[in-house]
């Protein structure tokens, strides 16, 4: 089974302004104006776009990985498969292959439900070095993975309020981690831990699981059938996923930054010269060539799918300060 998936367009915008500065004179003008460093970078990916993006149901011990497969095998039978806090479909444009059929699957939210759930909290005993009477404890590194995820996140805050500082935000859920897949994991701390206190890098923490009623968006997927075949497979992600088509090939000169590119990256400094303008003119990077120097913060627009002379490619292009 082969599967195929997008990966996400990341694109940061910084800019301000499009302007130009007048100086007394040409030389005047280079030496006063300040300068931007235009970067580009080139990774060929060859014939075809198959073996570039690839998606498949997790086969390992992840808590979600189960739930997963289960996801995998309802929506490629015909079915919707809904989950609750949690969104299994890693991207906007996710292919998977099924004996011999191709499908997008799609999610969207169709709800919010409320639902109980284990949350883990940890409160700091102190360096097990430093204590005179430590109390047992697990290691980290000993617990089920599903609660060995689960334990980092509330240690971070546990420090933060020892310390004094902050954490990840984007890692804890009520003040710990609140547990989505207990259906599945092998757990050792929730619903009822087995364990009172846990270490993590040599220090003691105390174990406290509480039930939280959490209200949680509900996720429902489906698949949507793309081709019968391969071929047709590779004409549907070819329309998919190209941002940017060069049907003609490029002068001698543009074609050799190209290359130059393609083998690591190539740069230059404004003012650029007029092949390294007209290159990034056909990779319709029209946006940064009219970018304010004076203006201008840092820029990339990266994974930008390009079919080029019947052959795919992925390129990043940068623009910085150059002073």
């Amino acid at each position: 089974m082969s599967d195929w998936s997008r990966r996400s367009l990341l694109t940061a915008v910084g800019l301000a302004g499009v302007g130009s500065l007048a100086g007394c004179s040409a030389l005047e003008s280079t030496v006063d104006e300040p300068q931007l460093s235009y970067t580009l970078s080139v990774d060929e990916i060859g014939e075809t776009l198959l073996d570039r993006v690839g998606w498949s149901p997790d086969d390992g011990d992840a808590p979600w990985a189960a739930e997963q497969r289960r996801l995998y095998d309802a929506v490629v039978d015909g079915e919707r498969y809904t989950t609750v806090g949690y969104d299994l479909v890693p991207d906007e444009q996710t292919y998977v292959e099924h004996d011999g059929t191709y499908y997008e699957l799609h999610s969207t939210t169709t709800g919010l439900r409320e639902i109980e759930r284990s949350v883990l909290r940890l409160e700091w005993v102190g360096r097990r070095d430093e204590l005179d009477d430590p109390p047992a404890a697990i290691e980290r590194e000993d617990l089920p993975p599903i609660d060995a995820r689960a334990v980092f996140p509330a240690y971070v805050v546990a420090r933060a309020r020892e310390y004094g500082g902050g954490y990840p935000h984007d890692i804890v859920e009520e003040g710990g981690s609140v547990y989505r897949f207990l259906d599945d994991g092998d757990s050792e701390l929730a619903p009822d831990p087995d364990h009172r206190h846990v270490v993590v890098n040599d220090t003691i923490l105390e174990v406290s699981v509480t039930q939280m009623r959490l209200e949680e968006p509900v996720h429902t997927a489906m698949a949507i059938e793309i081709a019968d075949s391969e071929a047709a497979f590779e004409r549907a992600l070819d329309g998919a996923l190209v941002d940017v088509r060069v049907d003609e090939s490029l002068p001698d000169d543009q074609r050799r930054l190209f290359r130059r590119a393609a083998a690591g990256e190539y740069e230059e400094t404004t003012p650029l010269s007029e092949e390294y303008r007209g290159l990034l003119q056909r990779l319709e990077r029209h946006d940064l060539l009219d970018a304010d120097p004076e203006r201008q913060r840092s820029r990339f627009e990266t994974g930008i799918y390009l079919k080029y002379d019947g052959r795919f490619y992925s390129f990043d292009a940068y623009v910085n300060s150059a002073d």
